[in-house]
């Protein structure tokens, strides 16, 4: 459903927040994750040595959204009111640890996202305020395209097959748009043996994934020997 067609908000724990009849206001907040730095005064030098990226990529801290939803209810009717902050709090809280959190302004992203501290809520007569803030972790998770015709970024997107039939051997090209490198799903019909970063995976019929199974930012060229359908699947992570 488009943002056009319902009420703006945000999806979280298998439910809209427009079925709790909040609307969000214009004061929505986003925190753009903070690097992460670690470094180390050397004595008796003014310099200083950075050792933030020791493991080859940047380190961030957790962001923030921060939604403030007005609902149609107030200190004129206090018993619809409390039953209905009752209802929310209870399907903000349910969830243990950090679970999909879309906002409808991102169609194409969704964040990990959990309710850590305690939404703020502020009374009026016939409406009332309730703040609620995520706290989420720093990469979103991003949409991969792998359908020409979808509505996607030239910039920041590519549209790219993802499934293959393989006729003994086959070389293809896959495109990790994200920030950070991959856990790469493989899906075959048929056992085959697959090349990537220089390593042979034998794979197995049905799905194969693994902690060497990884997909490297950008280009990736993979060597498929066998016969059969096969598919790939992965979840791109941006900041």
């Amino acid at each position: 459903m488009s943002i056009s067609s319902k009420t703006y908000g945000f999806t979280f724990n298998g439910r809209h927040s427009s079925e709790f009849d909040m609307r969000v206001l214009d004061t929505k907040q986003i925190t753009l994750p903070q690097k992460r730095k670690s470094l180390i005064q050397l004595p008796y030098s003014s310099k200083q040595v950075d050792l933030s990226n020791v493991y080859g990529e940047n380190v961030y801290d957790e962001r923030t959204i921060t939604f403030p939803c007005k609902i149609p209810f107030g200190r004129e009717d206090p018993y619809a009111l409390y039953n209905r902050v009752t209802e929310i709090t209870r399907w903000l809280y349910q969830p243990v640890g950090k679970i999909l959190l879309r906002d409808d302004a991102m169609p194409n992203y969704a964040f990990m996202g959990e309710v850590q501290t305690a939404p703020t809520l502020e009374e009026n007569y016939n409406f009332s305020k309730l703040t609620i803030t995520f706290q989420c972790d720093a990469y979103r998770l991003k949409k991969r395209f792998d359908d020409v015709w979808d509505p996607f970024s030239f910039d920041l997107d590519a549209a790219q097959e993802t499934e293959f039939d393989v006729k003994e051997f086959e070389n293809l090209m896959l495109i990790n748009t994200g920030d950070r490198e991959a856990e790469l799903t493989v899906t075959c019909e048929n056992p085959v043996d697959l090349i990537l970063n220089d390593q042979r995976y034998h794979l197995r019929s049905g799905g194969n994934s693994n902690d060497d199974l990884i997909l490297p930012k950008g280009e990736s060229l993979i060597t498929i020997i066998g016969n059969g359908k096969v598919s790939f699947d992965w979840t791109e992570e941006v900041i």
